[in-house]
């Protein structure tokens, strides 16, 4: 191939990017100036978790001029509707895009929530970061209730807790609710009956479950389960337990 050639094939390419960019920065402009038409909210729940609806972002999407008549793409501020959207107490994200009929979509991702929580004065969500967030009004979820835990390091905690009890065979269910004392002692209250359990720290989940699960099937051969009040499975190599009265 001649060095005629060459350039003649390097110049093709070249023109065919230009106009091929061209042709791309002429859509977008093109689909940037054409007024929408609608606009359509999706919003992704986590199951039985129904917390957030459409009229709970409707003042953010008003103040950001929705209903968007008319309204061509380049007069909206998407970045700032986004972030606006990000900081509803509900929302974990939040995408905002148009497509070329002029519809406006937006998607929102709502938090998940991992357990209950009480700090004796309101009650609220925690998601898995140990993060709080508010009750919903339209819907709720039975979930673990967590107490004496202000801080979100401990709330990690407890719910890792929380997880490795609920697939613990020990404790069918899980537990329905986990305190936590100032000295960093937890208590829990299984699902399946109505008895705690003094766990102690947070270390040592699979010894204690063991102990747990031994007694239960001892109580349960001798026909006194239902009379357990409590059990404390803190100290190595026994549990100690007390009936009803």
């Amino acid at each position: 191939m001649t060095w005629i050639k060459r350039i003649a094939i390097l110049l093709t390419w070249a023109l065919v990017l230009i106009g091929g960019s061209f042709a791309l920065i002429s859509s977008q402009s093109l689909r940037e100036s054409r007024p929408l038409i609608s606009y359509e909210i999706h919003i992704q729940c986590p199951e039985n978790q129904a917390f957030l609806i459409e009229e709970d972002l409707k003042e953010i999407l008003q103040q950001a001029g929705a209903p968007w008549d008319s309204v061509s793409r380049a007069e909206m501020n998407i970045p700032l509707l986004e972030e606006n959207l990000r900081k509803h107490p509900l929302v974990l994200g939040a995408e905002v895009f148009s497509t070329w009929e002029g519809v406006l979509h937006v998607e929102i991702v709502q938090k998940e929530a991992k357990a209950r929580m009480t700090n004796g004065l309101e009650m609220m969500y925690v998601d898995e970061d140990g993060g709080t967030f508010p009750l919903s009004a339209h819907a709720t979820s039975r979930l673990p209730l967590l107490t004496g835990l202000s801080d979100s390091t401990h709330r990690v905690k407890a719910l890792d807790l929380l997880a490795r009890a609920s697939a613990h065979p020990a404790f069918p269910g899980g537990w329905a609710a986990l305190d936590r004392d100032a000295q960093g002692r937890f208590t829990a209250y299984p699902d399946w009956h109505g008895h705690s359990i003094r766990w102690g720290h947070a270390q040592r989940f699979d010894e204690k479950a063991h102990k747990a699960h031994a007694l239960y099937a001892q109580l349960l051969q001798a026909n006194s389960l239902d009379s357990l009040a409590w059990m404390d499975v803190r100290f190595a190599g026994q549990v100690v337990y007390e009936f009803i009265d």
